[in-house]
């Protein structure tokens, strides 16, 4: 910007050349503001003797500001900084009235601010309480905790945890995979020893989520919900668990790390024995309506040689006074769930704000991406389309014919593949060039022993077989091969969501193997599988057809 203009627009602007006219000089806490005017140009002198600072600042006129504030904000040498940097950086050199609130409007509502923005900074909403359940196993949350490093000796590198809402009784089962199957029948084996629930809350994991896992459910009468994607509070029993069990057997088996699957019951054992923070009743006690005789109840028995007879009571009797008992006690933990409720929303909501969304705003979304630090976390902007207390349903837009096969469910999974198998049980296969790859006949290197004759020669044949001389993945019609199927009848199996990170790489994968013409469009009404093949340094897609 030119000298002559920022002066021509110094005098166009009413505010500034009030501020002049004025000839304003105030003292505030011994600190001296005063304005004067100088070869045309209006500044504004601050002075603290107390600090010994003074700055002399140019009045700056309204439709420089901005372009001020996008060098001290968006520049390089700006980096984006945060609002007080940004603003001391403006300050240091300019000044106009209102700078504090336009520099603070100019930083929050930079887009590559808002997008980079650590999600925790994100302001915490009010707690919502979640509704008491007084009933054992009526309502049962679920978890797999993992991988577990080192794996155990027994190949042990999962568990899957489970615990009660009404009693606090958890459960846990070392896994040595988790795929549907194993985590069903780990599931039944609980379901046998503690009866079936009603409802089960899980995350949206594929072991949960699977339409053989479904099936069980179904089967067994239990009502799945699955919580908020990437919103593990919504599961906060079961989380708060997890830490718990981690933690103690970090410190239980710190000499023996591969043998923490054994320490498992005795933890579980201990945790059940304690009385719970919220409830003040142990889960054994909600459980069987009495106190289990574990090893402090042992250790005094032992010092003091007193062991309490038990009263002889008939089977009626027994089983009218347990029912009483249990009836007491879950009432009692039902109050103190109440006051504990209170008491932590009470905390929680203390540095929370109340955050609505209306149909038609545009909203950034925390999603997944690569592991890259450096990549923004926050997609969008999405149009709001629907609310409700909770949550609101933002608009992705129409899938387009490249994202359609990552549209199969609204709901964005985490990717866990790669990580449930060992390395060193893979064979080492040479690696091939890349759909970039682009070494020709032109690019082949001859032996130096070659006498120029024989390297014509050479050059030559290379030149007649030149598609075969080149690192470009191809298609070759020298071999067929043909898949007999045992039965036309279509498998209808659950499409699973592509991880939204890999969404971007699967698109450039297709593109390049459909511009090789590797692939091609397919115009049949089932969908073609697709495998992923995750390495260190490289994504390799396999794309497999399945008709025409």
């Amino acid at each position: 910007m030119e000298r002559h203009g920022g002066v021509n627009l110094e005098q166009e602007d009413p505010r500034i050349q009030e501020l002049v006219d004025s000839g304003i000089n105030s003292r505030r806490g011994g600190k001296v503001v005063s304005f004067e005017k100088a070869r045309g140009i209006v500044y504004r002198r601050y002075e603290d003797p107390g600090h010994d600072v003074s700055i002399k600042q140019v009045l700056l006129p309204k439709k420089l500001r901005e372009y001020v504030m996008s060098v001290a904000h968006n520049s390089l040498t700006g980096a984006h900084l945060g609002i007080m940097r940004t603003k001391d950086k403006v300050l240091s050199n300019f000044y106009w009235p209102g700078v504090d609130g336009d520099v603070t409007r100019y930083c929050r509502s930079c887009d590559v601010c808002q997008r980079s923005v650590k999600k925790g900074i994100v302001p915490r909403v009010p707690l919502e309480k979640v509704p008491l359940v007084d009933t054992p196993f009526k309502r049962v949350a679920m978890d797999i905790a993992g991988p577990i490093n080192p794996t155990s000796e027994a190949g042990h590198r999962f568990i899957l945890t489970l615990i009660d809402y009404a009693t606090r009784y958890a459960e846990a089962v070392p896994l040595r995979k988790i795929d549907t199957e194993t985590v069903a029948e780990a599931l039944v084996d609980i379901y046998s020893r503690l009866g079936v629930p009603e409802e089960v809350l899980n995350d949206q994991g594929t072991q949960f989520m699977s339409d053989c896992m479904t099936e069980v459910c179904r089967l067994l009468g239990i009502k799945q919900k699955a919580m908020t994607p990437y919103h593990p509070r919504c599961n906060g029993l079961v989380e708060r668990f997890n830490a718990t069990l981690k933690t103690c057997l970090r410190r239980l088996c710190s000499e023996q790390p591969r043998q923490w699957h054994r320490y498992i019951k005795p933890l579980l054992f201990d945790y059940r024995e304690v009385p719970q923070e919220s409830t003040h009743l142990s889960p054994f006690e909600l459980l069987n309506g009495r106190t289990v005789r574990g090893p402090m109840h042992i250790l005094r028995e032992l010092w003091t040689k007193e062991i309490e007879e038990p009263e002889v009571k008939t089977s009626y009797e027994y089983v009218l006074n347990l029912r009483e008992r249990l009836d007491n006690k879950l009432k009692i933990a039902r109050e103190e769930l109440e006051k504990a409720q209170g008491r932590q929303k009470h905390y929680y909501d203390q540095t929370a704000k109340c955050r609505k969304f209306s149909v038609g705003e545009k909203v950034l979304v925390l999603l997944p991406t690569d592991s890259n630090k450096l990549l923004m976390q926050w997609k969008g902007p999405f149009e709001v389309v629907a609310t409700n207390i909770h949550q609101a349903a933002v608009d992705e837009g129409p899938p387009t014919s490249s994202s359609a096969i990552s549209a199969a469910s609204l709901t964005v999974i985490e990717d866990i593949e790669g990580k449930h198998f060992n390395d060193s049980d893979c064979e080492t296969l040479p690696e091939l060039g890349g759909w970039g790859s682009n070494e020709t006949v032109n690019n082949l290197r001859y032996g130096d022993q070659l006498t120029p004759y024989q390297q014509g020669q050479l050059e030559e044949i290379a030149s007649l077989y030149s598609s075969i001389f080149s690192d470009r993945p191809g298609t070759v019609s020298t071999e067929e091969h043909r898949i007999e199927l045992t039965s036309s009848t279509p498998v209808r199996q659950r499409p699973y969501p592509v991880p939204y990170a890999m969404r971007q790489t699967l698109h450039d994968e297709l593109r390049k193997m459909e511009d090789l013409k590797i692939i091609r469009k397919s115009s049949s009404p089932y969908p073609s599988p697709v495998v992923f093949v995750k390495k260190k340094t490289v994504l390799i897609v396999c794309a497999l057809t399945t008709g025409g």
